[in-house]
């Protein structure tokens, strides 16, 4: 076939995207993962999952759904680690982009500090996100509605096995009432048991628009959105709006019913300012809402529980990835790379990672050991994770531990549901549950 060379320069030019991705890496509450996310250990995004990083999963997840264009926003502490990943070892065919932001920003003030480079209509994704949803059904429920945003939540209870939270940040605790009009599958009502009083009241105004409401306190937020392009604009103008959960998703939730909120805050404007090149078909469909017509705001939600779902934002949680990746997975478990004396057990549901060293007699079940380990004689390990570059002395029981990077368990050790900070040394015969060791640190 040949080409003109109008078209060499038009098949030269870059492709168009629907859709531009932002996979948020920041830390919201530094107790969540602790001690796993201290400086001596890794950043959020690269906590192993199955010997891979979670930004691994999220990453593969856009790819799948066949975004080119991502952001990946990252707090300053975690440059230089998720930069050289991004770089030297990342594996799959995106070219994803770093942008880095102060300590402690929310995730809309996240959003606002990188306006300029969103030019399309934008998906919201946290790092810690791993689920099983093909991407094509989320993305085409949107298509098909053309809302302000779409929310993905999730039943914890049926995905991820209900995990405790396992952390002392509170937000994480909080029971949270969602409203759905399960007709429209229209998200009207959002709030965390801190918002609420004493008592539980729904606004007469939401209730004339939406008369039938569903209040749910079994689902979670998944920190998975699709946003129409004029919401960066209103994130722009209105500084108190921090948080895309906290602040962002409620003020729009509320514009469905607020008319004067929306007016107030120049809402309207903004979401007619952008051109819906879907609109006239959409009237022809059966999709179509004509209660909405005069509604520019329009918040839709997409309820997963057919599937798994979780995220790794709690000690807790990020085990449960572990164990449910672990199950799932069609990787190699043993590196060819490992040695593993002949007469040590590795479980089928365990991995081990490259250049690892297990001596004789030593059990591994249900757990993963990652690279340039050193593990002696002896050696139980069982429901754990342990990352790379960690010498497991002769003797040792680990049972529900995670420990960091470089860490030492020193002889006879034995420890339960443990979290091993990242450089930390055992001493022998250690012999303690439920604690955090971790290097002293002045921080003065």
């Amino acid at each position: 076939m040949l080409l003109f060379e109008s078209d060499k320069k038009q098949s030269k030019q870059k492709r168009y995207s629907e859709f531009q991705a932002i996979v948020l890496c920041g830390e919201t509450c530094i107790y969540r993962l602790y001690p796993l996310t201290e400086d001596n250990n890794v950043p959020k995004a690269l906590l192993p999952v199955a010997n891979k990083p979670m930004l691994h999963y999220v990453l593969d997840w856009l790819e799948r759904a066949g975004i080119t264009d991502v952001i990946i926003i990252s707090e300053s502490s975690g440059e230089h680690k998720i930069g050289h990943y991004i770089k030297n070892d990342y594996e799959g065919k995106l070219k994803p982009s770093l942008e880095i932001v102060k300590e402690d920003v929310g995730t809309a003030d996240a959003l606002r500090t990188i306006k300029d480079k969103i030019r399309n209509d934008f998906i919201v994704i946290s790092c810690d996100l791993i689920l099983d949803l093909p991407p094509h059904r989320f993305l085409d429920y949107h298509r098909t509605q053309e809302p302000a945003f779409t929310a993905l939540f999730y039943e914890p209870n049926k995905s991820d096995g209900g995990g405790g939270s396992g952390n002392n940040c509170k937000d994480d605790d909080l029971k949270q009432f969602v409203g759905v009009d399960m007709n429209r599958s229209r998200l009207v009502y959002v709030a965390s048991g801190a918002d609420l009083d004493e008592e539980f009241s729904l606004r007469m105004s939401l209730l004339w628009k939406f008369p039938r409401v569903n209040i749910l306190t079994t689902l979670q937020d998944s920190h998975l959105y699709i946003f129409k392009k004029w919401v960066i604009d209103l994130i722009v103008q209105r500084k108190s709006i921090s948080s895309v959960r906290e602040h962002l998703v409620p003020l729009l939730v509320k514009c469905q019913y607020q008319k004067k909120l929306l007016e107030r805050e120049g809402i309207d404007n903004l979401a007619k300012s952008q051109v819906n090149y879907q609109k006239t078909a959409l009237e022809y469909s059966t999709t179509w809402d004509e209660e909405d017509e005069d509604s520019p705001v329009r918040c839709q939600v997409y309820i997963y529980n057919t599937g798994f779902c979780g995220r790794g934002n709690t000690v807790a949680k990020y085990c449960d990835l572990n164990r449910y990746m672990m199950k799932i997975s069609t990787e190699t478990r043993v590196s060819p790379s490992a040695e593993v004396n002949t007469k040590t057990q590795v479980g089928s549901d365990s991995f081990v990672g490259d250049d690892t060293k297990i001596d004789e007699r030593t059990s591994i079940k249900r757990s993963t050991i990652g690279s340039h380990c050193i593990i002696g004689k002896n050696v139980k390990i069982s429901n754990s994770v342990l990352m790379d570059n960690i010498i497991i002395e002769d003797y040792v029981k680990l049972d529900g531990c995670v420990v960091c990077n470089g860490s030492k368990i020193m002889e006879k050790s034995v420890l339960k549901d443990c979290e091993v900070g990242g450089g930390y040394v055992v001493v022998s015969e250690t012999q303690t549950k439920n604690e955090q060791l971790v290097e002293f640190r002045d921080l003065s």
